[in-house]
């Protein structure tokens, strides 16, 4: 979530969460997940000269596609969140694909993406995560899905200790649970969605990290029309 664009840090230590966040697990997650979701992409559009169309929903700073970027030239970007942009950004060559929205409604119209991305994102929004990917299957072929299972209650504290690492020097709200595969399966078939691919054993953190923040703690899935 680290992003120019999130309000304003307001504390001491809410600055010193951001200062820790971003020397000791930002940019390498980032990476991590840009491998990731850039694979997936290749997968759905193996064809690298074809010109293609991706939303990043809930973009934060944009690190993730910049990454993507980096080695696959033929995405055409936009990027999305409720933040308003600032004065001081918005003559910005990077910024000038970003759109704001209401955190539901996406403004876009119907098929103009080739696939819409959410990374870590939903959890965050549990109570519209449906209406979230029904507006994403409506402007998009493919929705491509980070987010995180929980396997119990030492699971789920877990993950919330990580979001209160990651997320609360920016004032986001920290989830009170998280998906279990079934609810997220149930999440999809409402949504009248189908999965493609579901990766429940993704290796992001360090190995020693990993006796802690197991793998099979997050998950990567592509969604398709039925």
């Amino acid at each position: 979530m680290s992003s120019p664009i999130v309000d304003i840090i307001p504390n001491y230590f809410q600055r010193n969460f951001v200062y820790l966040h971003q020397k000791f697990a930002h940019w390498s997650r980032v990476h991590k997940l840009a491998l990731l979701i850039g694979k997936k992409i290749q997968n759905i559009y193996p064809d690298s000269n074809k010109e293609i169309y991706g939303l990043d929903v809930g973009c934060g700073d944009m690190r993730i596609v910049e990454t993507i970027s980096e080695t696959n030239r033929s995405i055409k970007w936009t990027c999305t969140d409720i933040h308003e942009l600032p004065d001081a950004l918005k003559n910005s060559k990077k910024w000038s694909k970003y759109v704001r929205f209401d955190g539901v409604n996406l403004p876009f119209a119907d098929n103009t993406f080739d696939f819409v991305v959410f990374s870590d994102v939903l959890h965050h929004c549990m109570q519209n995560a449906n209406m979230l990917l029904v507006e994403a299957k409506r402007v998009g072929k493919y929705v491509i899905i980070k987010d995180h299972f929980e396997k119990g209650i030492l699971s789920r504290n877990i993950l919330k200790l990580m979001d209160i690492f990651g997320n609360y020097g920016y004032g986001v709200s920290i989830p009170s649970c998280y998906f279990t595969k079934q609810d997220f399966t149930s999440l999809v078939n409402k949504s009248d969605l189908r999965i493609v691919s579901l990766e429940d054993q993704l290796h992001i953190y360090p190995p020693i990290a990993s006796i802690v923040l197991r793998p099979n703690f997050q998950f990567l899935a592509v969604l398709g029309q039925k």
